[in-house]
């Protein structure tokens, strides 16, 4: 008698051990959840297909900055401004690899005194006009990207230029 619920108690244990844990089946993936609807609309309709995976509004609340996966697999992150109580996509940015950046881009930045490989290259698609700024960060001392960009090169309409 003594043993059935010993019997029970390690068939409850063994059930358990073979569920998966509590937080993965009751909660609900929230990250898109987070960023207001009309933010994620914008976001929606700027990358057709995204998964939001995260959103973080600015301490004046007119700043928001969104970050998801395109259907590519792309990370990226939207940065948008809010004025008259509407947003404005103000860029898409993610990390690209130096030798995907344009030719001439890559030349301008040669070009430069002190020009260097960059370890971290950041395009940043400007939705104002499409031009795009490649922010370049050279290696720090432990070889990581530095803290910000040490160049930052604009491409439009063909044409590669330095921003000062």
């Amino acid at each position: 008698m003594i043993k059935a619920p010993y019997t029970f108690i390690a068939l409850a244990l063994a059930a358990a051990a073979c569920s998966p844990p509590a937080s993965e089946t009751t909660q609900p993936d929230t990250a898109a959840s987070v960023v207001p609807a009309d933010v994620a609309a914008l976001v929606a309709a700027a990358v057709p297909g995204i998964t939001i995976t995260g959103g973080e509004l600015s301490a004046g609340n007119d700043q928001y900055e969104v970050t998801g996966t395109s259907p590519n697999g792309d990370e990226l992150e939207l940065d948008m401004v809010q004025s008259n109580g509407a947003w404005t996509l103000l860029e898409i940015q993610r990390d690209v690899a130096w030798s995907s950046v344009p030719a001439a881009v890559r030349a301008e930045a040669a070009a430069v005194p002190d020009s260097f490989e960059p370890v971290r290259v950041i395009e940043s698609t400007q939705a104002a006009d499409g031009s795009v700024v490649y922010e370049l960060f050279r290696a720090s001392r432990n070889g990581s990207p530095s803290r910000g960009p040490d160049l930052e090169v604009r491409w439009h309409e063909g044409s590669a230029q330095v921003i000062p």
